[in-house]
């Protein structure tokens, strides 16, 4: 039985959390959405800021070593499964570098042009998602993806990403560098074994990708009926990210333990124009450590849901308390 091209990608796009590029698209013509402002408005002789949105401060509620393990599970009529995992995980710079040269002997650029600072003081984020279970099997999917990413230490402002995506037997290759300060990026892919395709895209002076985008979120006071102005960066796409802290509270019980939490609801705009219709809901325990226990999308009549089922955190005074 061959099943739908939408479903089946439906079931890779979710992995790591990248529900935005999967819901359906809806332009206000005549309307700008109440967006935040973009941080490439003119500040000084048309040159982007560089300033986050919002304050960022440390010390942060992560540091090295942490590890968050999530199991993410799939409906939508009649069909109903587990779905795949991923781990999100606070690496030394050492690692990063590593993980970086790794990827440079595979895809063998003619010319380096995504160098990491050196020497590296900015922390560093890796993620590892994958498909398990009988639904992706029955579905022919088979994923196993790795990312990385580097952030400044100071405001958590992306510098870099790096992903290797595998689907089967289908492989790409990706590195990324941003240039905060000319508000460009510049995009090196390469898909199985061929050339190097280099791009230079515009950018924002501040951003996050999927994988930072939790890390910083958890900076930030989750004070009822706050907008956080969130920016987030992904492929070709800029997305302005407003994240609503409602006034919800639930306990959420998942393997990993029972936690309260704070409901945050994700709005979606494409370069500040582009309106994503569908639900996308995260729940961040009411703690120091602000751990995304839930996160859930609801578009087109799919439904996926991620839950923290296991931790691992390097600071114990940032220990949540379990619940039972």
């Amino acid at each position: 039985m061959r099943f739908p091209l939408k479903l089946r990608l439906c079931c890779l796009w979710v992995l790591l959390f990248p529900g935005l590029p999967g819901l359906s698209a809806e332009v206000a013509w005549g309307q700008t959405p109440t967006a935040p402002v973009s941080d490439t408005a003119p500040a000084l002789a048309g040159k982007p800021t560089v300033a986050p949105p919002f304050p960022i401060q440390p010390p942060f509620p992560f540091a090295v070593g942490e590890k968050l393990t999530y199991e993410f599970s799939f409906s939508r009529f009649p069909l109903s499964g587990k779905l795949g995992e991923l781990v999100l995980s606070v690496v030394s710079a050492d690692e990063a570098q590593s993980a970086r040269t790794a990827l440079v002997t595979q895809i063998k650029p003619e010319t380096d042009l995504c160098p990491l600072p050196a020497p590296l003081s900015g922390l560093a984020f890796h993620a590892q998602a994958r498909t398990r279970g009988f639904l992706p099997a029955l579905l022919r999917v088979d994923v196993r993806n790795e990312y990385l990413s580097v952030v400044e230490s100071a405001d958590l402002g992306l510098l870099y990403n790096q992903r290797t995506l595998r689907e089967r037997e289908r492989q790409r290759l990706q590195m990324t560098c941003q240039a905060r300060t000319d508000g460009k990026r510049v995009v090196l892919e390469q898909s199985g074994e061929g050339a190097v395709n280099t791009r230079t895209l515009p950018a924002r002076g501040w951003t996050t990708d999927l994988q930072t985008f939790w890390y910083v979120l958890r900076t930030h006071p989750l004070t009822p009926g706050a907008v956080i102005p969130m920016v987030l960066t992904e492929d070709d796409r800029i997305y302005d990210l407003p994240v609503v802290v409602t006034p919800e509270v639930a306990r959420i019980q998942t393997s990993a333990g029972t936690f309260r939490a704070r409901k945050l609801e994700l709005k979606a705009y494409e370069s500040g124009f582009t309106r994503y219709k569908g639900s996308f809901l995260l729940w961040v325990s009411e703690d120091a450590a602000r751990l995304p226990v839930r996160v859930q999308f609801k578009a087109r009549g799919v439904t996926v849901t991620g839950e923290l089922v296991g931790y691992t955190l390097l600071r114990p005074e940032l220990r949540p308390e379990r619940r039972r």
